[in-house]
């Protein structure tokens, strides 16, 4: 999986305490009365302390309405619902404690509220993440009841073939996340209309044009990701535009109506209308600990700073070609330019099959090194493995009396370049899946600059050559070309 882009945790704590929800209900657990005035410190009430609450822990309506005004929402139609659920998300959250009798029930600040202090932003994300999951959980325990009532009641929520739970929400955040993610720099923050994201979920693979159930699905997902999203917005995990209401309630009557089997891929007018979504840094700092956690491999970009040259080139050889470079200059930002060159040749080389994209990557990395990594380039000239893109370097520098390549040499280095890209993995790929057409048109080169290119490379003394020359068969468009590397690659592997 590609790295992610995370601000600095100062920053991202700072969102966490500016999220809609968690603002809210921090500012009214701190509001409560405790001890008769300030000073006395959240957790330390006494039952005679904070306000009354109903047997069901909600506010009194006196002080629903005091809520209403201490958030600012006295304006707000819809002011009372937000006040009620920063209540009860305060305590679901634990920064509201109940005390006292159970039929005469009292609200005092937590100790916990403690944690939410702009000095500690580790403890802020960690509380924010707390109360995430507390959300996430309500959300699956309401729509596991809704599922069980629409059982019981006979009705089917068409969703044949689909999972009726909050494995919808669950998936439709992984699967922006791998979006985001994988998005090009510029536009990983764009919206993403929410026809997309619950067709993806539906026919992830599927590229053929859906039929009229498949339509049907994607309207029914659309609209529980619509409600399930409304609640999560307010945690700051998403941004989110909901629906048209007119689309759910049947009074549009559009013909792009998603119930009547149109395209779930709406041009731009029709985007805002059918809901956009996008995760947030903080969704993505979510995101990528419950990947973590899940046991995915969830890379973020710049952790390979501290890391070993070794794990370095490895790291690098799945990261897209920007954040490759982003990555590979914060780790040269730490070491002196001689030093740092010496560790990457080091690790670059071995004759394990991924030792050629190792070789590969450092030299990209070594790109970016000034000529004062000259000394480590000079002492593996002499290196088999090493010595063709050592000069490579030398050359490019501008560095005069670099000896000239052998033969053998210059095709050792061929091999290994072709074997490093033709064992690629693209950015969320699998292995042997890279650009086809960048390998025939070096393949295509090859050939053509050297006559008797075949009877040359099938000699080479590399691990690869076999392989390699299988994969120009299979890129090389003339089948006499074609033919002639599978017949070296034959004799190659019938060399050792």
């Amino acid at each position: 999986m590609p790295p992610v882009r995370l601000p600095r945790e100062a920053e991202l704590a700072a969102a966490a305490l500016a999220a809609p929800l968690l603002s809210r209900a921090i500012h009214l657990a701190r509001e409560l009365p405790v001890g008769g005035g300030a000073g006395n410190a959240p957790g330390s009430a006494t039952a005679a302390e904070g306000v009354a609450l109903e047997p069901g822990l909600d506010p009194t309506e006196q002080d629903l309405a005091r809520a209403v005004e201490l958030l600012g929402l006295a304006d707000d139609p819809d002011g009372a619902a937000m006040a009620a659920e920063a209540w009860a998300f305060a305590i679901e959250a634990g920064l509201v404690e109940v005390i006292g009798e159970e039929r005469a029930p009292r609200a005092v600040p937590a100790a916990a509220l403690a944690g939410f202090g702009a000095d500690s932003p580790a403890e802020v994300l960690e509380r924010w993440y707390g109360t995430v999951e507390v959300v996430l959980a309500e959300l699956a325990s309401a729509f596991v009841l809704e599922d069980a009532l629409i059982e019981q009641e006979g009705e089917t929520p068409h969703l044949a073939g689909v999972e009726e739970d909050n494995g919808f929400l669950e998936a439709a955040l992984a699967s922006l996340y791998l979006m985001t993610v994988s998005a090009p720099a510029g536009v990983s923050d764009a919206m993403v209309p929410l026809p997309v994201v619950a067709a993806g979920l539906l026919m992830p693979d599927d590229r053929t044009a859906p039929d009229l159930e498949t339509m049907e699905q994607v309207s029914v997902v659309m609209a529980r990701l619509d409600s399930q999203f409304a609640v999560l917005a307010p945690t700051g995990v998403i941004e989110y535009e909901g629906m048209d209401p007119t689309l759910l309630t049947g009074e549009d009557n559009d013909d792009g109506d998603f119930g009547d089997g149109a395209d779930p891929h709406p041009d731009a007018e029709e985007e805002r209308r059918y809901g956009r979504v996008r995760l947030t840094p903080l969704g993505l700092y979510a995101m990528r600990r419950r990947l973590s956690e899940a046991g995915m491999d969830a890379p973020v970009l710049g952790e390979a700073a501290e890391a070993g040259a070794s794990r370095l080139l490895t790291v690098l050889a799945a990261y897209p070609e920007d954040a490759a470079r982003v990555e590979a200059e914060g780790w040269l930002a730490r070491r002196e330019p001689e030093k740092a060159a010496r560790e990457l040749l080091a690790a670059a080389r071995g004759s394990d099959a991924a030792a050629p994209g190792r070789r590969l990557e450092c030299q990209s990395v070594l790109s970016l090194v000034g000529s004062e990594a000259t000394p480590a380039l000079h002492e593996v000239l002499d290196d088999p493995e090493l010595g063709g893109l050592a000069r490579v370097w030398l050359t490019e520098h501008g560095i005069e009396g670099v000896p000239a390549p052998s033969e053998e040499m210059v095709f050792w280095l061929t091999v290994d370049t072709l074997a490093a890209r033709v064992g690629a993995v693209p950015p969320g790929g699998v292995p042997g899946t890279a650009d086809e057409e960048e390998l025939r048109e070096l393949v295509d080169g090859l050939v053509g600059h050297h006559s008797d290119f075949f009877d040359r490379v099938w000699r080479v003394d590399h691990p690869a050559t076999g392989d390699v020359l299988d994969a120009m068969s299979r890129l090389h468009p003339d089948r006499r070309i074609a033919k002639q590397a599978r017949r070296a690659a034959f004799r190659a592997r019938s060399r050792g």
